[in-house]
């Protein structure tokens, strides 16, 4: 039985962030590139079915592809993420697929709110500020990233390692 995970790729953000994730972010250096989580823990990879497939895609199919910019560096306790902005169409297709799964709620139902964010550096507190401003230089020289996600991503981790199963196309 392995963990499934949805998730929206943002390969854009890669020039700017994958040097501090592969340092600062177990996920990376397990083959997890760049992304927003929409749903995780997600359906055992045992009971992904062709009808929990099929519901994912009919989810989604007539959601619309989010558009939006990262350009700003944020923190919670001990991690260093990237808000994406706007947030509306990400909170969008979290809330359509969290109502076509209930018994898999956004983050494990551990969070109070969906909060959309990109994560850079996890298990960092005491360098979380250190990290936050390196990311913030290395924004300011690159500029906005603009990123335009047209699918939503079946991934699964088996032996310590994550890989796509599967792209469900969100309306373009």
């Amino acid at each position: 039985m392995a963990r499934t995970l949805l998730a929206l790729l943002v390969p854009e953000a890669d020039p700017v962030v994958a040097s501090f994730r592969d340092q600062h972010d177990p996920s990376a250096r397990r083959g997890l590139g760049a992304h927003i989580t929409l749903i995780y823990p997600f359906v055992e990879s045992e009971l992904l079915s062709a009808a929990v497939l099929a519901r994912l895609r009919d989810t989604v199919a007539d959601m619309p592809a989010p558009m939006f910019r990262l350009h700003e560096v944020r923190t919670f306790p001990a991690v260093v993420w990237l808000a994406p902005e706007p947030t509306r169409s990400i909170v969008q297709v979290a809330s359509a697929l969290e109502r076509a799964f209930p018994e898999q709620p956004i983050g494990g139902g551990a969070f109070p709110e969906f909060i959309p964010h990109l994560t850079v550096a996890r298990r960092v507190p005491q360098q979380k500020e250190a990290i936050a401003n390196e990311v913030k230089a290395r924004l300011a020289d690159y500029g906005p990233i603009y990123c335009w996600c047209d699918n939503v991503t079946l991934l699964v981790n088996e032996d310590r390692r994550w890989r796509r199963l599967a792209a469900f196309p969100l309306l373009h």
